[in-house]
């Protein structure tokens, strides 16, 4: 209970907690952003009606023929 105290009271402490927050942070909203896109670029492929006519590159392992 003391060392947790005192690790409080640390400016370094309180510097790499409130560095590690914005990461954080910075994190959920660049996961938010590619989200939004993500829904943004599928709805519009939708409502354009060539989604039929798209072709999925899976990679080299479908190259089996």
């Amino acid at each position: 209970m003391l060392s947790a105290w005192i690790k409080r009271l640390s400016p370094l402490h309180r510097d790499r907690e409130r560095r590690l927050a914005l990461a954080g942070h910075k994190v959920s909203l660049s996961i938010r952003r590619y989200k939004n896109v993500s829904q943004d670029i599928q709805d519009e492929i939708r409502n354009n009606g060539f989604a039929e006519f798209l072709i999925y590159d899976r990679g080299a392992e479908d190259e089996q023929h």
